[in-house]
């Protein structure tokens, strides 16, 4: 489960960024210069994305761990070997990166294969070519029990989508399985969650129902 909402947030916020809007905006975002840059420092390998997957499996058996902790390499691994198959033709080349704490995607978009996803008018208007896509996400627990994400920066290219944008994007596109408010994505976590963090180069989980030692 953990696996999959990983996967799916980071495929629906980027979706999010290119079928949401900006060019009707254009005129207020064309000053913002670009805040975000994703540099390829972890090499993903399908021994890692193994690992990780064996980690997330771990978090659903009678005996798990105490926590579950991921490290960029292994979030990357996981993006190349086992969410990049499962993208709309349209999205290519995702990324990860950790930052202190923030969690950083990107992707490459292509309008021409977001056939399905928006409305061929809004693709056409926001994307004339393919560009590079990224979000920072912070995540958290709102209350035990509730994981987020909050996004903190949307960009398309070298422009930042300005922060009042975001709930409006969010709300503009049908996320199943998502609540959204304001800049926050809610996330169905199996079990009571506890913590949900970046925390010494890898992203946290904690589950309160967990084994002790």
């Amino acid at each position: 489960m953990i696996k999959n909402c990983l996967a799916r947030i980071g495929c629906l916020t980027l979706v999010v960024v290119v079928v949401g809007g900006g060019w009707w905006f254009r005129e207020d975002i064309a000053g913002w210069w670009r805040r975000l840059e994703i540099t390829a420092s972890s090499e993903p390998s399908e021994d890692l994305a193994r690992r990780a997957a064996d980690k997330l499996r771990a978090m659903t058996s009678a005996d798990r761990p105490k926590d579950l902790r991921l490290s960029q390499a292994e979030i990357q691994s996981l993006l190349t070997y086992r969410a990049a198959p499962l993208l709309p033709e349209g999205i290519s080349e995702p990324l990860a990166e950790l930052r202190d704490s923030t969690l950083l995607l990107s992707a490459r978009v292509d309008p021409k294969g977001l056939q399905g996803l928006a409305s061929p008018e809004v693709v056409e208007r926001l994307l004339s070519d393919s560009a590079s896509v990224v979000v920072e996400l912070w995540p958290g627990v709102v209350v035990p029990g509730v994981a987020r994400v909050e996004v903190v920066t949307l960009q398309v290219g070298s422009i930042v989508v300005p922060s009042m944008m975001i709930p409006w994007i969010l709300e503009s596109v049908d996320m199943p399985g998502f609540e959204t408010t304001g800049v926050t994505v809610l996330l169905p976590f199996e079990g009571r969650v506890e913590r949900f963090d970046v925390d010494a180069g890898s992203l946290v989980v904690e589950m309160a129902d967990r084994l002790e030692d």
